[in-house]
C-alpha cells in the first residue's frame, strides 16, 4: 500500500504556520505527519502547494508513483495531526480491502481505494478532494481530528503528547526510569529529569546544561542545547538545532530557533529561524481566566481554550523585554519590539508602543537569512531566497492594512 499525504485548499489558510512549510511538516507530539508515517514503514507521496515543492523536497522526499499500475492507495489530509493511535486506526481499516472515505468539517480527512489508477502529477490541493469524492466508497461515520486553525496545533499537541511518545521511544535507550535518549546525549548531573507526569525523550547530540529542570512529557530534538537553569515543562516539543533557556511550557519550537535567555513561553507555536530576545515573555492566560478569542483573518474566533500564548512565523525576531499579549499572531520575517498588543503582519517592524509600524523590506530579510544560515553552517541557496520572495508577495495585503487594524 502506498500513502499519499495531500494538502487541501484550506492548508494555506493556517498562516503563518503553513506559509513557509507544508502542513505535513508541522511539528507536534514529538514528530510530524510525514515522519510518523515514515516511522511506520510507508513509502510516502504527497501533494503540496506549487511554490513549496522545491523547498520541501530535501526534507521530505516525494516517492514517485507508477501511474500505469493499480495499487492500494491511502490518502491522508496533511492537516491531520500526527497521532499514532488514530493513524493506526485508519491503517487497520485498510485491511478489509474495501474503499472508504471520511470527512470532518466538510474536509476530506482520509480515503482508501484498494485498486485505483492515479497520476500524482495531474492533481493539486484544490482538485484532489473532488476526485476522491467522485469515487465509489463507504462513508465512515467516525469523526477524526483536523487542524483548522493555528491554535489547534497547540490543542492537539497537549491532548496527544504522552500517548504519542510511548510509540516514538522505540529505538531510544532508557537512561533512567522513563527518560529515553539518543546517541551522544550529554545530561549534566545537576539536571533534574521529572517523569512523574510523563516521558522525557532527548534525541541525538543534544546537551542538557547544569541545573536544568525538565518535566515530562517532553521531546527535545537533535543537536539542541538547553541552557543552564532552564525550565522545560509539560508537552514541550523542541525540534532539532534549537537553543532554549528560561521557562517554556506546553509549546512547540520548530528547527533552528533560539530562546536562550530568561523569559516565559507558554502554550505557543514558534516557527523556524526565530530568535527571541532576552526577557521576551508571552502571556497565555487572560486576567479574567476566561476563554481566549483570537483575531484571525479579519474575524474573532473563540478558541475554546483557557490557555493560549502566541503563534510566531518563521524568521521573526523579538527585541529584549518584548511582551506578547495572549493569543497574538506574529507573521513571518517580522521584528517585534515592546508590547505586542495586536497581531503583526509578515515582513513588518512592529513597535506600536512607540508609534511605529513599518515594512521590513525583502532585501534586508534575505541578507539576515544569509547571516543566520552562516552561523549554523547552512548554505543559503536560490530555493531559500525564492521562498522568501514568494511569501513576501503573498503577504502584501497584510501590510496594506492600516496600523489601527493589524490583524489577519
Amino acid at each position: 500500500m502506498q500513502v499519499i499525504i495531500f494538502e487541501d485548499y484550506l492548508a494555506a489558510e493556517l498562516k503563518p504556520v503553513t506559509l513557509t512549510r507544508p502542513a505535513l511538516g508541522v511539528s507536534m507530539c514529538g514528530t510530524n505527519l510525514y515522519n510518523l508515517l515514515k516511522f511506520k514503514g510507508f513509502k510516502i507521496s504527497y501533494i503540496v502547494r506549487q511554490y513549496l515543492r522545491d523547498f520541501c523536497a530535501e526534507d521530505f522526499p516525494n516517492h514517485l508513483l507508477n501511474s500505469k499500475d493499480k495499487m492500494g492507495l491511502l490518502f491522508i489530509n496533511a492537516s491531520f495531526p500526527p497521532v499514532n493511535r488514530i493513524i493506526q486506526q485508519i491503517i487497520d481499516l485498510t485491511a478489509k480491502k474495501k474503499p472508504f472515505l471520511a470527512e470532518s468539517d466538510s474536509r476530506v480527512v482520509c480515503a482508501f481505494f484498494p485498486e485505483i489508477s492515479f497520476d500524482l502529477n495531474k492533481f493539486d490541493e484544490r482538485s484532489l478532494t473532488n476526485f476522491l469524492r467522485e469515487q465509489e466508497y463507504e462513508f465512515l461515520e467516525e469523526r477524526f481530528p483536523l487542524i483548522n486553525y493555528p491554535f489547534d496545533i497547540i490543542r492537539y499537541n497537549k491532548y496527544y503528547f504522552q500517548e504519542n511518545l510511548q510509540e516514538l521511544i522505540k529505538g531510544f535507550k532508557e537512561r533512567e526510569a522513563d527518560v529515553f535518549v539518543g546517541k551522544n546525549v550529554q545530561i549534566h548531573p545537576t539536571a533534574c529529569m521529572d517523569t512523574e507526569g510523563g516521558t522525557i525523550v532527548v534525541d541525538d547530540d543534544t546537551t542538557i546544561s547544569p541545573f536544568v529542570y525538565i518535566k515530562g512529557p517532553v521531546y527535545i530534538g537533535k543537536n539542541c542545547k538547553i541552557t543552564e537553569r532552564a525550565s522545560i515543562k509539560d508537552m514541550c516539543h523542541i525540534a532539532a538545532h534549537c537553543k532554549v533557556g528560561g521557562e517554556v511550557e506546553c509549546s512547540i519550537m520548530e528547527v533552528f530557533s533560539n530562546k536562550q535567555h530568561h523569559g516565559f513561553l507558554g502554550h505557543s507555536w514558534v516557527g523556524s529561524w526565530v530568535n527571541m530576545g532576552a526577557g521576551t515573555s508571552s502571556s497565555d492566560l487572560k486576567n479574567t481566566y476566561g476563554e481566549i478569542t483570537i483575531n484571525y483573518q479579519g474575524k474573532k474566533i473563540p478558541t475554546g481554550m483557557q490557555f493560549l500564548g502566541c503563534i510566531i512565523g518563521d524568521y521573526s525576531k523579538t527585541a529584549i523585554n518584548t511582551s506578547i499579549f495572549t493569543g497574538k499572531i506574529i507573521g513571518a520575517a517580522s521584528y517585534a519590539y515592546g508590547f505586542v498588543t495586536t497581531n503583526v503582519p509578515s515582513f513588518c517592524n512592529y513597535a506600536r508602543g512607540f508609534g511605529q509600524v513599518t515594512e521590513h523590506y525583502l532585501p534586508a530579510v534575505v541578507k539576515t537569512q544569509e547571516r543566520m544560515f552562516a552561523r549554523r553552517n547552512v548554505n543559503q541557496t536560490r530555493i531559500h531566497v525564492k521562498l522568501l520572495e514568494d511569501i513576501y508577495q503573498m503577504t502584501r495585503d497584510e501590510r496594506i492594512m492600516s496600523t489601527d487594524n493589524l490583524s489577519f
